[in-house]
């Protein structure tokens, strides 16, 4: 079975997330809540965002970069697509968090293509 970037993001994504809420077993499935959004930009495909337990990842494929950011909104994070997926995974910045796993509106910035 061929993985695509796409699969990889997504299983990455879930490993952080289950790593910095606690889920430290392999069996638990955090997967189930995960909303994946496309991002359209001028009626162009422009990326994709996934939310899980109140985190954010945002993939912006012209740049062909990843952004993460916390329950909080804030950025933990930024590398390459090639290197999210390819690089073992690294729990950004302090884990477990302490707060409550919800999902929490954050506006994000608007991004303007050159």
């Amino acid at each position: 079975m061929n993985v695509t970037p796409v699969d990889a993001v997504r299983k990455n994504f879930c490993e952080i997330v289950r790593r910095r809420t606690g889920m430290i077993t392999s069996s638990t499935t955090v997967e189930s809540g995960m909303l994946e959004t496309t991002l359209i930009r001028n009626g162009s495909y422009c990326g994709r965002r996934f939310s899980l337990h109140g985190y954010s990842l945002i993939w912006f494929i012209d740049e062909q970069q990843i952004k993460l950011y916390a329950q909080d909104g804030s950025l933990l994070d930024t590398k390459s697509v090639h290197d999210f997926c390819s690089s073992p995974i690294r729990v950004p910045v302090s884990a477990p968090d302490t707060a409550p796993a919800t999902e929490t509106s954050v506006e994000f910035p608007v991004r303007r293509a050159a």
